[in-house]
């Protein structure tokens, strides 16, 4: 009855309780703040333009370099002209945008633990596919 009656608490108050037990998201602001996100780098290939919704109705493919997370991460708003206003919780997966730098160590590294390092933002629309994304500057395996 206490597990409930605090879950219900937390709820009431505004708070979530953490996905997994003893594990709390670790929060990341936006751009130009610099961040190192662990986890397992995977490519999909998924629908894009024009619409983004289907390949089998005429959306030509695209592949979509994502990284899974390590443990799932939260962002922190910012509001003093910046694009990136929304705060989100939660995330587990995020996609590595395409870099000119980088992208030979994306390819190479995919399937593989790695470390990415570079800057958040808020998807757009189009060729984002998850909420928060990443711009990176560097990316490099993890033994």
């Amino acid at each position: 009855m206490f597990l409930l009656s605090s879950v219900v608490i937390l709820i009431a108050a505004g708070a979530q309780p953490a996905g997994r037990p003893g594990v709390a998201d670790s929060c990341y602001h936006y751009r130009p703040a610099s961040v190192s996100l662990t986890g397992r780098l995977i490519q999909r290939r998924l629908p894009g333009p024009p619409n983004y919704e289907s390949i089998a109705r005429g959306d030509r493919p695209q592949v979509v370099d994502l990284l899974i997370l390590d443990a799932p991460i939260c962002t922190i708003p910012d509001y003093k002209d910046s694009p990136n206003t929304d705060a989100f919780q939660g995330q587990d997966t995020i996609q590595v945008r395409r870099a000119e730098s980088t992208w030979r160590d994306v390819r190479r590294l995919t399937g593989s633990r790695v470390a990415v390092t570079g800057t958040l933002s808020e998807w757009a629309l189009g060729p984002d596919r998850t909420p928060v994304v990443i711009d990176p500057t560097e990316v490099r395996p993890i033994r």
